[in-house]
C-alpha cells in the first residue's frame, strides 16, 4: 500500500476505479464464455479481490492525504499568527531597548553636566576599583598587596558613566530575555492548537 502515496491522486482514482469495472467486467464475460468460464471466473475473482483491496487502500490513503492537507492548512495558519506574534514581540523589544538607551544617555549627559563638577573633589580608593570591577565579573573583591591602598586617577564622572552604561547594558539583557520568554510561550500557545 505504500506505492499508494508515490501516484498522484488523479492516476490512482483512475487506477483503482479501473481495476475494479476490470473485475467485473472479466467476471461478467466469464459468465458467457463457455470454455473458458472457468479459468477467466478464477482470474475475475482474484482481479475483484485485488480491485477491492486496492479500493480500501485508496480510501485510507486518501483519508490520511485529507488529514496532512487539513494539518498543513493549520500549520500555515500558525505560522502565519506566528509571524504576528513576532512583530508585536519584536516591536515591543525595540521600543523598549529605545527607551532603556535614552535614559542611559540622560544619566550620562547628566553626569557630564552635573557630576564633572565634583571630579577633583571626590576621589577614590584602589579598593573601590578593584571590588567594582571584581564585582563587574563576579568575583569576590582581591587585590595583590598593596594595589588597594592609595588613590586612583579615574574621577568619579568616568565611574559613574561605567556604571550606567552596565545598568544599561543589564536592562536591555533582560527585556531581551523577557522577549524570548514571551515568544516562547506564545508560539506555544499557537502551535499546540493545531492538534
Amino acid at each position: 500500500m505504500w506505492m499508494l502515496s508515490l501516484v498522484p491522486n488523479e492516476v490512482l482514482q483512475w487506477f483503482v476505479h479501473g481495476v475494479l469495472a476490470l473485475s467485473i467486467l472479466v467476471f461478467i464475460a466469464s459468465r458467457f464464455s463457455g470454455i473458458y468460464k472457468l479459468p477467466l471466473g478464477a482470474f475475475a475473482f482474484v482481479l475483484l479481490i485485488f480491485a477491492v483491496y486496492f479500493e480500501g487502500g485508496y480510501g485510507v490513503e486518501m483519508e490520511w492525504r485529507n488529514k496532512v492537507a487539513q494539518v498543513q492548512e493549520k500549520v500555515k495558519e500558525a505560522e502565519k499568527q506566528s509571524e504576528k506574534v513576532n512583530t508585536v514581540i519584536e516591536t515591543r523589544l525595540v521600543e523598549k531597548v529605545k527607551v532603556i538607551k535614552e535614559t542611559a544617555n540622560a544619566n550620562i549627559q547628566y553626569v557630564d553636566r552635573v557630576v564633572t563638577k565634583y571630579d577633583n573633589l571626590c576621589t577614590l580608593s584602589n579598593s573601590a576599583i578593584v571590588l567594582h570591577d571584581s564585582a563587574s565579573r563576579n568575583e569576590v573583591a582581591r587585590s595583590p598587596i598593596g594595589l588597594d591602598e592609595g588613590t586612583t586617577s579615574l574621577k568619579i564622572s568616568d565611574v559613574l558613566s561605567t556604571v550606567v552604561d552596565n545598568y544599561s547594558t543589564y536592562y536591555q539583557v533582560r527585556e531581551q530575555v523577557l522577549g524570548w520568554q514571551i515568544w516562547y510561550k506564545e508560539q506555544k500557545k499557537i502551535f499546540e492548537g493545531i492538534k
